[in-house]
């Protein structure tokens, strides 16, 4: 595979990513200051689907746009050139099925007439233009490329390697102007010397495990966030919401990781790969 393709299909990666970068913002950004008593999709059931939506969209395209870059940075990555083409279709997909529930929220709940309504709906259809542009890109870039079978054996651990590679790549860049020491250690860094003291958890010989861990992980973390917005009313109620942000981050994970992780390349195949995309 030459420079100039695995430069387009950085590109293209970075591009969505920037994407999914905004799909994230918008969401967020609706849910506050004058946005929050008009927002229909800021109300279950649409914001739960957004809140899902985005976290996925945000962390498939932060990792695929790491192997996009890994891929410039090495041509041996040539082999995950079929996973960065599945993750950049999730995450369009992701933000697709997001913005026709949030437009359906609208549907079903129209905005009252205001300049922040028009905004709110501005917005939306930017989302969408983006999204769409997206899509278009994707297509036309990979439309003249015959990406090969993926790997079959890669774990929590390569997409850790993977990630590092947004680290490695700017220090590697720089490295004129740091400590050589520290350039050394971040160009050995890697998913075995980051668990070779807790291998009860590594994420390439117990990837279950390392997904239990971070959806745990991951719940409390908004279980935290959510305390920004004031104390619960008492210790009871303040257990029983951190109950349901942990499960509910724990169960989507686990979903996730069984549905997803062997079509995104982070846990061992169930069964034999398919021909098609």
């Amino acid at each position: 595979m030459n420079h100039h393709t695995t430069r387009r299909v950085h590109h293209t990666t970075a591009f969505i990513t920037f994407v999914a970068i905004v799909f994230c913002l918008f969401f967020q950004i609706n849910k506050i200051g004058p946005f929050r008593d008009i927002n229909p999709f800021g109300e279950d059931p649409y914001d739960a689907v957004g809140s899902f939506a985005t976290q996925g969209a945000l962390l498939i395209g932060i990792l695929t746009y790491a192997r996009a870059l890994r891929l410039c940075d090495d041509p041996t990555q040539a082999t995950k050139m079929r996973l960065i083409l599945r993750g950049n279709i999730l995450v369009l997909c992701t933000m697709l099925v997001t913005l026709l529930t949030d437009a359906l929220a609208v549907l079903l709940n129209p905005l009252p007439p205001s300049f922040w309504s028009n905004v709110l709906l501005i917005e939306l259809v930017l989302m969408f233009l983006l999204v769409l542009c997206g899509i278009i890109t994707l297509i036309t870039v990979f439309k003249s490329i015959q990406p090969g079978p993926s790997p079959r054996d890669l774990t929590p651990a390569d997409g850790i390697d993977d990630l590092w590679t947004l680290a490695r790549v700017p220090v590697t860049k720089i490295e004129a102007f740091l400590p050589p020491a520290f350039v050394a250690w971040v160009r050995r860094f890697d998913s075995d010397r980051a668990f070779a003291h807790v291998r009860w958890l590594h994420p390439r010989t117990h990837p279950w495990r390392f997904a239990c861990a971070l959806g745990l992980l991951v719940g409390l973390g908004l279980t935290l966030a959510q305390l920004q917005e004031g104390l619960p009313p008492s210790l009871a109620i303040g257990l029983l919401v951190a109950a349901i942000f942990v499960g509910a981050e724990l169960i989507a994970t686990l979903v996730g990781f069984a549905l997803l992780g062997g079509y995104l390349g982070l846990r061992p195949a169930f069964r034999l790969p398919s021909p098609s995309v």
